[in-house]
């Protein structure tokens, strides 16, 4: 099979730049000939919060889903059929194409060097890469994954605490011939909006199906006992799981489910106080 030439670099934490201390957290992969670019980064700051003293999570999630969609946004405009760059057009390395979406003078996130080989699939080399360097100093954190408790509470608490939103919001509970269910987070305007997190930050594709497959059956249930507009609030896996995670995403909207993503939160945040603020004059 035929090798290609392909150049990567780091995308790094560094808590305080002058220390010099960092640790990776994305790697990206440019292979001109076929101009392939990807990129995959970890969202969990876990590790971050044990090496950095004072770390503070803050929005680092939706600082690196941005980063992605918009290295996946690079990764379609190179891909597209009229996009064919002649040679000298071409960037020369990762870090060009780096630099472009986070700049040199971006305080706490910073590009390494580039390195490079030769690789018969670039996408293959980019999933070692990040397991390598990255991904498997989470190994033991993902194989346990995160529950709801934690999901909510690293990223969609802070949203049902805004003072408009709380003082609006009780518990519901829905009773129905095949289940009950009580959630945590409603209010009602003519219906009960109600709010669940799910977490399918698990350890299995098995695991993430089957949880999906009972809470489908448990939508449909609850909408059959009275009229609902239901809201999950997500708990993403990673790496292998995505696919998996796909078809549970599926599975839930057919059940008449909204989803909101853990990259999502802010907006949503924005949005249900503007709803419930509206609703309350």
């Amino acid at each position: 099979m035929t090798k290609e030439p392909y150049s990567y670099c780091f995308l790094q934490y560094c808590h305080e730049p002058l220390s010099g201390e960092f640790a990776n957290i994305g790697v990206l992969v440019w292979a001109p000939r076929s101009q392939y670019l990807g990129f995959e980064a970890t969202e969990r700051f876990s590790r971050l919060s044990e090496f950095f003293g004072g770390f503070e999570s803050g929005d680092y999630r939706n600082i690196v889903a941005r980063l992605k969609t918009r290295f996946r946004q690079l990764a379609g405009e190179f891909e597209h059929p009229q996009s064919v760059l002649p040679t000298e057009a071409r960037p020369e390395s990762a870090r060009e194409i780096a630099l472009r979406v986070v700049p040199h003078d971006s305080a706490a996130l910073q590009w390494s060097r580039s390195g490079g080989g030769l690789a018969s699939d670039p996408h293959a080399e980019l999933q070692d890469l990040f397991q390598q360097y990255i991904g498997r100093h989470y190994e033991k954190e993902r194989a346990k994954g995160r529950n709801e408790r934690i999901v909510y509470r690293e990223v969609y608490q802070k949203v049902f605490q805004e003072p408009v939103v709380a003082r609006h919001l009780s518990s519901h509970h829905v009773h129905s011939e095949f289940a009950d269910h009580t959630f945590p987070n409603a209010w009602k305007n003519g219906i009960w909006n109600v709010y669940e997190t799910l977490s399918f930050d698990l350890v299995s594709g098995d695991q993430i199906r089957a949880k999906a497959h009972r809470w489908e059956s448990m939508t449909r249930y609850l909408h059959e006992a009275e009229k609902l507009k239901i809201t999950y609030l997500l708990g993403a896996p990673e790496g292998r799981n995505r696919k998996a995670y796909g078809t549970a995403k599926l599975l839930l909207e057919k059940a008449q489910a909204r989803l909101v993503e853990e990259n999502e939160a802010e907006d949503f945040g924005r949005e249900l106080a503007s709803r419930i603020a509206a609703a309350a004059h």
